[in-house]
């Protein structure tokens, strides 16, 4: 899986360089663009975690997957075609996908419900991407898979009435797809 190199670092190098991209991406630059200036790095050939959240600071390479949507939802630009943009891009790889869905970053869902099925879409479509990097992600406890952390699949799925004992099971052998059964899909 490819991840764009601005992620990849100790969180006081990392969290410096999002400052600067977060800053170009509100004055209207593509997301896109911003992240990958210094181009993508191979998850599986990288040391370290995938970061979902929380931070270490013991100076670890990792990638800190979360960033720059979680300032960017706190501190967001005035133009909200500036927001909705950040959103389409970021659904377009999964890179991308893998940002939304850190669970520091379901306040892009907030008042947003239009925003659930092309999320929903994107997710599923990357999915065995995310998935296939195994137990790397990291959000207050080290090693886990995807699934197993809080995410903003969850919020959605939940919010699209899939029940909540069925979001703490373990996934169905298809993965997400399996759950859409208990969704209320717009068609």
């Amino acid at each position: 899986m490819l991840l764009p190199a601005s992620q990849y670092g100790d969180w006081a190098d990392v969290n410096k360089r999002m400052r600067r991209i977060v800053t170009r991406i509100k004055r209207g630059e593509s997301i896109l663009s911003a992240m990958t200036d210094d181009g993508t790095l191979d998850a599986g050939e990288q040391p370290g975690m995938l970061m979902m959240g929380g931070r270490v600071l013991a100076g670890g390479q990792d990638f800190h997957c979360f960033m720059p949507w979680q300032p960017l939802w706190q501190y967001p630009p005035n133009d909200r075609g500036i927001m909705d943009a950040i959103f389409r891009e970021s659904l377009s790889v999964s890179w991308g996908v893998l940002g939304l869905l850190a669970f520091e970053n379901k306040p892009w869902f907030y008042g947003n419900e239009e925003r659930f099925e092309p999320f929903l879409s994107a997710a599923l479509g990357v999915w065995d991407e995310l998935d296939a990097v195994g137990p790397r992600y990291f959000d207050g406890v080290q090693g886990r898979s995807l699934w197993a952390l809080p995410n903003s699949l969850h919020y959605v799925l939940a919010n699209l009435g899939v029940p909540g004992d069925v979001l703490r099971a373990p996934l169905p052998p298809e993965g997400p797809r399996g759950l859409l059964q208990y969704a209320n899909l717009a068609h």
